[in-house]
């Protein structure tokens, strides 16, 4: 039976190329992996080691790319620049967030390649895709060369349309340029420490917050630029000093002192979250937080109108899909006579 059907239908590989036999007639495609080497890996414990130290091996026109369907980091060698627990953090930890996610290297003929290496001259080396509420965001890390200092740039993908979204927290919509500080993220830096221990450096940041980020029209509240202010968004710099280090989102009004707390440790630590509750006497509100200021709710629709537009279809399929990733072809047929 199996040397029947073997006559009828059968597939075999010639390098690149993929051969399926049916019923005599042969029909052969390329397999874009195997024809132009890219590698394929699904995260783990060990990808930020393993993508560091081939960054080492990489040549200077090498271009790498991890992703999501909704979430792409392309970087290139440039990336030895950054302080590894940094790298770590801004990469690994944010995808696994996200979901499990693959890592392979651009072919050189790809949409996605030919649009980033060009700035690589600029000193670009690190680019981030994020689409939330039908939007695309940008943030791309780069060295000036006039200084030799590190900025973190954040900005959106043009687009024809900009679709408003009905919740109470937005992407800011300008171009927002920051200085790299090193240093060590809040939220790794208080993983070893003792429950007491904990609560004390808490508390040290949120009084930081509430005199650094005062809301100017309420003083019992703090600025709208702080509703991403989760634990690993505040750096303790090598000077000491908290910072906060992502600006990229913003509410649409001032904040309530309970949401900072609310956001900062209601996933992370329910006690935690109780106890700073009580320390600041505060009340509960996380239903409240959590249905009107989600970075996640995307509305399908807006004035009765359906807002995914084609021009998003298209950079989606461009960024978060192998339609960027994988080389452009151009069929030819040439006539032959026998």
């Amino acid at each position: 039976m199996s040397e029947i059907i073997s006559q009828i239908f059968s597939t075999d590989f010639s390098g690149p190329r993929k051969v399926i036999k049916f019923l005599g007639v042969k029909f052969s495609f390329y397999d874009y992996k195997k024809a132009f080497g890219s590698m394929n890996w699904s995260i783990n414990k060990n990808t930020a080691q393993f993508a560091y130290s081939l960054l080492n091996n990489a040549d200077d026109d090498d271009l790498f790319c991890m992703r999501t369907a909704q979430l792409t980091f392309i970087f290139s060698k440039g990336c030895l620049n950054l302080d590894y627990n940094f790298f770590r953090d801004y990469v690994v930890a944010f995808g696994f967030t996200s979901g499990v996610y693959e890592y392979f290297k651009l072919d050189k003929n790809s949409v996605l390649y030919k649009e980033h290496i060009g700035r690589v001259k600029n000193g670009e080396f690190l680019w981030k895709y994020v689409e939330r509420y039908f939007y695309i965001s940008h943030t791309f890390i780069s060295k000036d060369f006039s200084n030799g200092e590190i900025y973190i740039n954040s900005s959106y993908v043009p687009e024809k349309k900009m679709v408003k979204s009905k919740y109470k927290i937005q992407h800011v919509p300008t171009i927002s340029k920051r200085k790299y500080i090193k240093g060590i993220a809040v939220g790794d830096y208080i993983k070893g420490l003792t429950k007491i221990e904990q609560v004390a450096v808490i508390d040290k940041l949120l009084n930081y917050i509430f005199i650094t980020y005062k809301a100017k029209d309420d003083p019992d509240k703090i600025t709208g630029e702080l509703c991403d202010c989760h634990l690993y968004n505040f750096i303790i710099g090598e000077d000491g000093q908290f910072h906060f280090v992502d600006f990229d989102l913003r509410a649409t009004e001032s904040l309530d002192k309970a949401y900072c707390i609310y956001f900062m440790l209601y996933k992370y630590d329910t006690g935690l979250y109780k106890k700073m509750l009580k320390r600041y006497k505060l009340k509960d509100r996380h239903k409240y937080y959590s249905s009107n200021f989600s970075i996640y709710k995307q509305p399908m629709k807006q004035d009765g109108k359906n807002i995914v537009t084609r021009e998003h279809k298209r950079l989606c399929k461009k960024y978060f899909t192998n339609a960027g990733s994988e080389p452009e072809y151009k069929l030819t047929y040439v006539e032959v006579r026998t």
